[in-house]
């Protein structure tokens, strides 16, 4: 059996997603309790930054000399921009002095350095989701279970967002263009068909949009993206891509809805692929979700990886036993995928993708 990559594509699921606390903290809710995107439900006290301060190279003196201007010690605490070393005697407010770059605590002074923990900082966890807390995870964080609509990306950046979906084109091939961002987008997560150039963003960060979803975008803008100051997410990957028409139609569905973007940047030991939520509606109901990976089977709905039918949506038909003669003159596994618009076509298995 073969298990290929997978999509979650989803109109109505159950959703069930962990929040975790950066280090051990207070958790602030019980389980049963609804949450909103907004609420904070733990907080923790993140350690502050270790600062190093050479005094010797500040001062220009030898390391083993820098100790005796050093006016401070271990275990005492600083204010920003208080005199950490200088020469002593009158002379010395005329030379040169070191000066502690933040607030904090001496922790450490050795061959001519000062280390000082800058201050601990209070950080808040947000749901982010709307939803009902499932479970607690005591001291770490809380599991949100809410039924939705999942959408999940191949890339994404700039963290989490939350906003009303507003679909500004009426084409998946249609570009995010400039003109078609205005005052109306405020506050809202944009859909466009695919990014033609970095003006249309441009655009956006002026009308305070909370996040783009686009389809594909040009490889040499991805630095350029995650300087952005809301989250973006990318559906089919870098390029002149459009967006697929089902993912289009999933979000159009939706449009005027409140919609989660979550676009964390993938990590090595972080495998989550960017999403956006969309909660269900109560009188819907919704399938529950089942993460355990699918063997492709026959009637699994797939996507096409690779041209010319690049993000093509279709149909499994056949799975033959035996590896086929494919266009390239390769011998490989394949599958039958009956394509909306091309008719039977025979896709080697490594360019599907699974959409659930």
């Amino acid at each position: 059996m073969y298990y290929p990559v997978e999509t979650r594509i989803t109109p109505a699921t159950s959703i069930r997603r962990e929040r975790i606390l950066p280090v051990p903290g207070r958790v602030l809710v019980n389980p049963g309790e609804a949450v909103g995107p907004a609420d904070v439900v733990a907080r923790c006290q993140l350690p502050g930054k270790v600062l190093v301060v050479d005094v010797s190279r500040t001062l220009w003196v030898r390391r083993e000399q820098a100790a005796k201007y050093i006016r401070k010690a271990v275990g005492e605490s600083v204010q920003a921009d208080e005199v950490l070393a200088a020469p002593k005697g009158p002379l010395g407010r005329l030379r040169r002095n070191c000066r502690a770059p933040g607030d904090g605590q001496i922790i450490g002074i050795r061959n001519g350095l000062i280390l000082i923990e800058a201050a601990a900082a209070a950080y808040e966890l947000r749901a982010h989701i709307r939803g009902q807390v499932a479970n607690v995870l005591p001291n770490r964080g809380v599991v949100i279970s809410t039924a939705g609509t999942l959408v999940q990306g191949v890339w994404g950046s700039g963290g989490e967002a939350e906003g009303v979906l507003k679909l500004v084109v009426d084409s998946p091939q249609k570009p995010l263009r400039p003109r078609s961002i205005d005052v109306s987008c405020h506050g809202t997560i944009v859909v466009g068909g695919w990014i033609l150039d970095e003006k249309a963003l441009e655009e956006a960060v002026e009308a305070n949009v909370q996040g783009v979803i686009v389809g594909g975008v040009r490889s040499e803008l991805c630095a350029w993206l995650e300087d952005l100051p809301f989250p973006v997410m990318i559906t089919e990957g870098f390029g002149t891509l459009s967006m697929t028409e089902h993912v289009f139609s999933v979000l159009r569905s939706n449009a005027g809805r409140e919609a989660m973007l979550s676009a964390e940047p993938r990590t090595r030991w972080n495998i989550r692929r960017p999403e956006v939520v969309i909660p269900l509606r109560a009188e819907k109901e919704a399938l529950s979700e089942d993460a355990s990976p699918q063997p492709l089977k026959v009637g699994m709905q797939v996507r096409l990886l690779r041209a010319p039918y690049l993000g093509a949506v279709g149909t499994v038909t056949d799975l033959p036993t035996l590896p086929r003669v494919v266009e390239s003159g390769a011998r490989l596994p394949v599958a039958e995928v009956e394509l909306e618009d091309e008719g039977p076509v025979l896709v080697p298995l490594a360019n599907l993708e699974l959409i659930r």
